[in-house]
């Protein structure tokens, strides 16, 4: 089977705490998930999955409307910091104490660790996998995730080896036995491409 690991769009600079906690996508977030639907819609799909929290999930909603099939929700796409505020590592000071941490790789914050995210991940993607013999399946979750599972697919030790645009696909091709291969990581040309028109210019 093929499958499609996609990270969530990018989600708003919410001012309430709650929001924050589970943001939805912001205006720019949006356009790049109909990007990313848009060049899904090239191609066939079978099934499309998505992690539980809001920025996925309204990803997913915009992937699932282009391309008509329903979206299935799965919690183990969730990530580390369900429940924790979100941090947008593009805005951290180099100081932050909260990104310092995630680059060593301590999650104590989260309550949990490394091999915890690990091992959800992969538990959560491999039940996918069990589940869609022969098929091509999107899913839409998060960078952790992401990093995890394919990092258990091509042997990298470190949990979090790269950072996953948002949006950014990443491929693979798994045996019916279980034996997975990457074919791209990061695909993230359709950010770069113009928007496609949506109105009828006026006429002179």
């Amino acid at each position: 089977m093929e499958l499609a690991l996609i990270r969530h769009a990018e989600p708003r600079r919410a001012a309430g705490a709650d929001e924050r906690r589970d943001p939805g996508l912001s205006d720019a977030g949006r356009a790049q998930a109909e990007r990313i639907a848009a060049r899904l819609a090239g191609e066939r799909w079978d099934a499309l999955y998505s992690s539980p929290q809001r920025r996925a999930l309204e990803t997913a909603e915009i992937v699932s409307a282009r391309l008509a099939l329903p979206v299935q929700v799965e919690e183990g796409l969730a990530e580390f910091d369900r429940g924790a505020e979100y941090l947008h590592v593009e805005d951290a000071a180099a100081d932050d104490e909260r990104l310092l941490a995630f680059r060593r790789e301590d999650f104590s914050a989260y309550g949990t660790d490394a091999a915890t995210i690990r091992r959800n991940a992969r538990t959560a993607l491999e039940a996918i996998v069990a589940a869609n013999p022969g098929r091509r399946v999107a899913v839409i979750s998060h960078g952790a995730v992401i990093n995890a599972y394919v990092g258990s697919v091509i042997g990298v030790e470190r949990l979090v080896f790269h950072r996953p645009a948002y949006t950014g696909m990443t491929r693979l091709l798994i045996s019916r036995q279980g034996v997975g291969s990457l074919q791209s990581l990061n695909e993230s040309a359709h950010l770069c491409m113009p928007q496609p028109r949506t109105a009828q210019p006026r006429e002179a």
